[in-house]
């Protein structure tokens, strides 16, 4: 792939140039002159393209289709955080297990070995870690999608590029790179601190400082508020190869779309309950309005090359990783926290939510879980939810947002500005009911009680969808172990490429994002 021997010739280039970013900033641009002509003709489009200030890259973006390439190729990179052909996982699956939803056997890898052992380890945020492409290369991605549309946006508002017959398609591409912005700034916002805010008419020539999660996460939002202005001033279908939907998507659906993320990233964005309970939940409720939420679930079909999902993919795997008791103890209280520390099996679960057998599959089989690993690794329960797409090789359709997200969200968002009838009829609509078979939830349910069914939904419904969604979850309710990061540093390559000091999270002693020891910011009780 393209973005591949990009990524190789930088990375040779920062082994012998010692971090010299000019260099760097050369080599990319130089690579990309070369690559263009390859990258149009193979229809490949992880890539990453320098600003439109370069004279060199306005001659490569000399034609509307050059900048609808470019757009596709800006989606690609947006979502190849969830596997690649490179690696199926990134810090995705590590989220998800340190935030106790996943337990797994593999301890060979030191990457593993980190999220799972017991009490936690620092996050090893330097360049001697094997494993620092787990956060490193979502990063890059990320910042890449964001460069690529940035190109786009700017050719469009600025040099007033005229896309499509009698300029009938500018819009819908402008409105596709405003939602690759917005969704990349958003995923860096909530799983880094810190991170860069880039707009087309920065220069990027001088040192962009870091900005905090917040203000990435405003930057975010107001991206997203500018894709819903323009879906509901125009009509449109994306192209085929913007984003492999099964039905393409429309100005109508890219406006739920665009408002469900918005909302899911603002209460993502927490960091703490106290955070958590300063979220602007009036907010969160205008981008849902009951005649805007999600009503189909997003689907991208997966091809198992420019498109993956390992994380789903992966769950199909009847010995590899299983669910954590925590969620099996959702619908059997009995349950034990976790696995018995003596034995070599336990029984099953038993429930009157339909669910469990619906999503769930009991595995008899342990003989991968080592003993000597700890009980924390071992659980009889798997995911079955995706067991199509292990089967057929991780080709096929994937779930990126349920659309049970939105009500969810609006549930909670609801609750939050105590409206509890709202929400519990919200609940007692859902899937619950018609999947779950359970009872509804009684018009007396105190607040918290309304918010505890809600946090089950989403652990149940939005099942290994959305990136980490289940750690954000228990990082927003304190409810993470004793040592568990909060978020990822910055990655320790882009600290050394500009010139910043190294530092990290997590730990029996966290630190601080000025390197120093903080007892109270990093860490929660079990």
């Amino acid at each position: 792939m393209v973005f591949c021997l990009l990524e190789y010739i930088e990375t040779t280039i920062r082994k012998f140039s010692h971090y010299n970013e000019n260099l760097i900033m050369k080599t990319r641009i130089f690579s990309w002159l070369a690559c263009v002509a390859l990258i149009i003709a193979s229809g490949c489009a992880d890539l990453q393209v320098t600003n439109l200030n370069n004279p060199e890259t306005k001659r490569v973006l000399a034609t509307p289709d050059d900048l609808k390439s470019v757009t596709a190729g800006a989606f690609v990179n947006m979502y190849s955080a969830w596997g690649n052909n490179q690696n199926a996982y990134y810090c995705n699956t590590s989220m998800e297990w340190t935030g106790d939803y996943i337990t797994m056997t593999n301890n060979v890898r030191s990457w593993w070995a980190i999220f799972k052992i017991e009490p936690r380890n620092p996050f090893n945020n330097t360049t001697a870690f094997t494993d620092l492409d787990q956060i490193a290369l979502p990063f890059r991605r990320w910042n890449a999608a964001i460069s690529s549309a940035n190109d786009v946006i700017r050719a469009i508002e600025q040099d007033k590029f005229s896309i499509g017959p009698n300029g009938s398609e500018t819009q819908m591409v402008r409105a596709a790179a405003y939602f690759v912005k917005a969704m990349a700034q958003g995923y860096i916002a909530n799983t880094f601190d810190k991170g860069y805010i880039v707009n087309y008419d920065t220069d990027v020539s001088k040192n962009v400082p870091f900005s905090s999660y917040k203000d990435l996460m405003n930057e975010s939002v107001k991206n997203f508020d500018v894709v819903i202005e323009i879906c509901a001033a125009n009509t449109f279908t994306f192209p085929a190869n913007f984003v492999n939907t099964p039905a393409r998507l429309t100005n109508l659906t890219l406006e739920r779309l665009a408002r469900t993320y918005a909302a899911n990233f603002l209460v993502q964005n927490a960091r703490t309950r106290a955070e958590n309970a300063q979220t602007d939940w009036a907010k969160v409720l205008r981008y849902l309005p009951a005649d805007k939420v999600m009503t189909q679930d997003y689907i991208i079909n997966l091809d198992g090359q420019n498109w993956r999902n390992g994380l789903q993919e992966i769950a199909g795997l009847d010995w590899y990783w299983r669910a954590d008791h925590r969620i099996i103890r959702l619908m059997d209280t009995t349950y034990p926290k976790r696995f018995p520390l003596t034995g070599t099996s336990f029984r099953q679960a038993t429930s009157t939510d339909a669910r469990l057998a619906e999503y769930f599959k009991y595995e008899s089989g342990l003989a991968f879980f080592r003993a000597d690993r700890g009980p924390q690794l071992r659980s009889h329960y798997r995911f079955a939810r995706y067991d199509a797409l292990y089967a057929a090789n991780g080709i096929g359709p994937s779930v990126f947002l349920y659309a049970e997200t939105s009500r969810l969200l609006r549930a909670e968002a609801l609750a939050m500005t105590n409206d509890l009838a709202g929400a519990i009829a919200i609940l007692n609509s859902g899937r619950r009911n018609t999947i779950g078979k359970l009872p509804n939830i009684a018009s007396t349910a105190t607040r918290a009680e309304v918010l505890e069914a809600i946090f089950k939904e989403r652990d149940l419904e939005l099942m290994l969808s959305d990136f980490g969604i289940h750690f954000k979850d228990m990082r927003r309710r304190d409810l993470l172990q004793r040592g568990t990061i909060l978020h990822f540093p910055v990655p320790a390559e882009e600290l050394l490429t500009v010139q910043q000091p190294l530092y990290t999270f997590g730990g029996q002693t966290p630190q601080s994002p000025g390197g120093t020891s903080d007892g109270t910011n990093a860490w929660y009780n079990p």
